[in-house]
């Protein structure tokens, strides 16, 4: 992510809520109580359909739930509340800096299904040219609001993983995946009554990581012609380290990484041989553990023990040929340093085993693609 560019929050699912706006008394308006604004869904395949892990199906899981903000009238001056009746068609560009959430402040609204819900319900203005901004982040429950209701402008949020209680450098907890939400913002700028309906495209927040093993171990036949080697077997393949826990999003166009960290270790694989994964030679074994790890990815660290997701190692036990504890070996990999994960984008990490050293290389999951990303490549044997 670039700390210059607009917090664009990359590749998105289409999602729509159900919602409308309060009338203002001090600006001498009227609500058309008939006018409620009707939302719907509209749907982008991405991978998953659970809280946890990528969103993939276009719709937020049953009973999940995002906040939103609302903006329509600017106060009549930086000192006078008095909301004021011409500003209602004026451009958010050019109100913002005078304009607070009258409409929604931190409302959340509920998918039922099939159905976005919130209360009260409220209406449009009666104004048909009337420009409205909302902004909205996913999930709620997983998000504090940074900016006081009477502050100016776009506001700010902070999302943050929920993990607490963590101990500094003891990476022995195991985390629990499931916790960890795909964390997604939006926002729909100047529209009016007369578009029917208010599309938020909300946009992923954080980095995901697959894991993938390739066998490209071959030999010769008795005949000199080519033939499968020997399989290579995960005995465990973990995740350890310190994670960044949080990141503020600005949605006047940037964001920052609070100082706060957790620990642990996240287990694609555990310990118990029940969870060997065995890869034939000249085979693949793609998305080992069946899990995608949703991280916090921060550009702005590039030092030696702050990396781009934290200061972390992958663990890997494996055994090249027969499956058995004969010849086991175990390798601690630090993390590449030209490998530059962006958020909203999901990574594979290929080891590619050759003999029986391996490649570990990072590259876009074309398959569940968010955005382009970046690969890079660091040999270890």
């Amino acid at each position: 992510m670039n700390t210059t560019k607009s917090i664009i929050i990359y590749t998105a699912i289409a999602l729509m809520t159900t919602s409308a706006l309060a009338s203002c008394d001090k600006a001498g308006l009227s609500a058309g109580n008939s006018d409620m604004i009707k939302f719907g869904a509209n749907t982008v395949i991405i991978n998953g359909d659970t809280k946890s892990g990528p969103i993939t199906d276009g719709t937020l899981p049953d009973g999940t739930s995002f906040g939103v903000m609302g903006y329509c009238l600017s106060q009549a001056g930086p000192d006078n509340p008095t909301l004021n009746n011409t500003s209602g068609n004026i451009p958010w560009q050019q109100k913002k800096t005078l304009c607070t959430p009258t409409i929604f402040y931190d409302n959340e609204v509920t998918y039922i299904d099939g159905t976005f819900m919130y209360s009260p319900m409220k209406t449009w203005y009666e104004q048909p040219d009337f420009l409205y901004s909302f902004f909205a982040y996913y999930p709620k429950e997983n998000f504090t609001v940074l900016s006081a209701q009477d502050d100016f402008g776009a506001p700010s949020v902070k999302f943050s993983i929920p993990f607490d209680g963590t101990t500094a450098n003891d990476t022995t907890k195991v985390l629990d995946y499931d916790k960890v939400p795909d964390a997604m913002a939006a926002q729909e700028i100047d529209i009016t009554k007369g578009s029917g309906i208010v599309t938020l495209n909300f946009m992923h927040l954080m980095s995901g990581l697959n894991f993938q093993v390739n066998n490209y171990n071959a030999a010769e036949d008795e005949n000199g012609n080519l033939a499968a080697g020997k399989p290579v077997t995960i005995h465990s393949l973990k995740l350890r380290g310190k994670f960044y826990k949080s990141v503020n999003i600005y949605f006047d166009n940037r964001y920052d990484y609070p100082d706060e960290v957790f620990y642990g270790t996240y287990e694609l694989l555990g310990d118990s041989d029940d969870d060997d994964v065995t890869v034939e030679a000249l085979t693949s074994y793609e998305r080992i553990g069946d899990k995608t790890l949703l991280l916090v990815s921060n550009l702005n660290k590039t030092g030696i023990e702050d990396g781009y997701l934290g200061d972390l190692k992958l663990v890997i036990e494996y055994t090249f040929g027969e499956p058995g504890n004969a010849g086991r070996k175990i390798q601690h990999i630090s993390r590449p340093d030209n490998f530059q994960p962006s958020g909203g984008t999901i990574y594979t990490a290929q080891l590619n085993f050759i003999g029986d050293a391996f490649v570990l290389n990072f590259i876009v999951d074309n398959d569940s693609r968010w955005e382009d990303g970046g690969d890079s490549e660091i040999t270890f044997g």
